[in-house]
């Protein structure tokens, strides 16, 4: 159930822009493939002008006929005797459905690559969501333990990645962008979308040589029957119907996913900025750390909690929590992050100090003393330690 879940439903490490991309409109673009479909047999789809003599049963027929027809005639044929048919047009009404499924599959594409990339570089971060709200729900004691055992484990996996996982996300984002210019050319091209003709034919751009329709209203069907020996050839006059359904379906999409894209563009180049410039993350990070001492730390060490301990991938982790669980979880994972921060550079500096090389140089005069006072401090033992071998 899980899987599936993080396969087609919305995933708990996608903000509400990606979860507009591959769930919402997935989910639109389907329920407008079944709908496309269920109009073919609940509607009359196609209207023909059918000859006087021709009965029920013949009529009936040639609608049916007509529909069928991958090709029709936009012209009248003058020469009724010759087997050349005039210019013909396509048309794609039955390939209505399956134009948007596959539509709703492109949508879907950067959400399967971030599904099938993202364990290979980090931790299962809906699990570490589900998880963390949960435990609010527990005893403090629970709670402490369970955030410092989490921010232990993430800090771990965070040495190995500093920024693989933030590139993938915004490459992901990048490919959210050309999905919906692609979009948004097929919707122009193909289906007439007259806002944007306007705006290209403003723009000096020849739109009548780009657009190819794929849908027509009123043509010309031509058709054979067999009768005995002999051979009729009928040509009648049809509308469709059905493609001003799916001509209001199409406007809709397009005015859809013209508004998307431009908030997913946007939404990439913000969350670039936030994952790489300074000054606008290292705030919402530093003001996690203070509400828990009270006051204001200086700016070196939380540049320095941020650049060399959670790195590129931490940030990211930080804001998907605080997205999609609550900012007081977020904070609280902050923290307990801080403190293992604390206790390791500590150590560092314990360990450089018994070594005496702070800096991969020489022994300091103040390390010297330093060291020394320590030693003094220490509990000394027997001034002879050899009597106690005497009998």
């Amino acid at each position: 159930m899980a899987g599936l879940r993080a396969w087609f439903g919305r995933g708990l490490d996608q903000d509400f822009v990606d979860s507009m991309n591959s769930f919402w409109t997935v989910l639109l673009l389907i329920v407008f493939s079944v709908g496309s479909f269920v109009v073919r047999y609940t509607t009359t789809p196609i209207s023909c002008w059918n000859p006087a003599e021709f009965t029920q049963n013949m009529h009936s027929y040639t609608q049916e006929l007509c529909f069928l027809k991958e090709m029709y005639h936009d012209k009248p044929k003058l020469d009724y005797d010759s087997d050349d048919p005039p210019a013909s047009v396509p048309s794609y009404h039955l390939w209505i459905p399956l134009i948007l499924f596959f539509q709703a599959l492109a949508f879907k594409v950067p959400n399967i690559i971030w599904n099938s990339c993202k364990d290979l570089f980090f931790f299962n971060m809906e699990e570490t969501v589900e998880s963390l709200k949960s435990v609010q729900l527990t005893s403090p004691g629970n709670y402490q333990a369970m955030f410092s055992h989490a921010a232990r484990v993430i800090a771990s996996l965070l040495k190995r990645n500093r920024f693989t996982l933030a590139l993938l996300y915004l490459f992901v984002k990048l490919l959210s962008c050309v999905n919906l210019i692609a979009q948004i050319m097929f919707l122009t091209i193909y289906f007439r979308q007259n806002l944007a003709i306007r705006i290209g034919s403003s723009a000096g751009i020849d739109m009548n040589s780009i657009i190819k329709p794929l849908l027509v209203k009123d043509v010309f069907c031509y058709f054979r029957t067999h009768r005995m020996q002999s051979v009729h050839r009928h040509a009648v006059q049809c509308t469709l119907p059905i493609t001003e359904i799916y001509e209001k379906m199409f406007i809709f999409l397009w005015y859809w996913v013209f508004l998307l894209a431009v908030i997913t563009f946007l939404n990439l180049v913000l969350w670039a900025g936030f994952l790489f410039l300074p000054f606008l993350r290292d705030s919402r990070i530093a003001a996690h750390v203070n509400a828990a001492k009270g006051s204001r730390s200086g700016k070196h060490p939380i540049a320095r909690f941020i650049s060399g301990f959670l790195g590129t991938d931490g940030v990211l982790v930080l804001s998907m929590i605080s997205r999609n669980s609550s900012e007081l979880v977020a904070a609280d994972l902050t923290q307990h992050l801080h403190q293992v921060f604390q206790e390791e550079e500590e150590c560092e500096n314990q360990r450089h100090l018994y070594t005496g090389k702070p800096d991969g140089g020489d022994v300091t005069e103040a390390a010297k003393t330093e060291v020394a006072l320590l030693m003094h401090d220490l509990p000394s033992g027997d001034e002879n330690p050899e009597k106690k071998m005497t009998v």
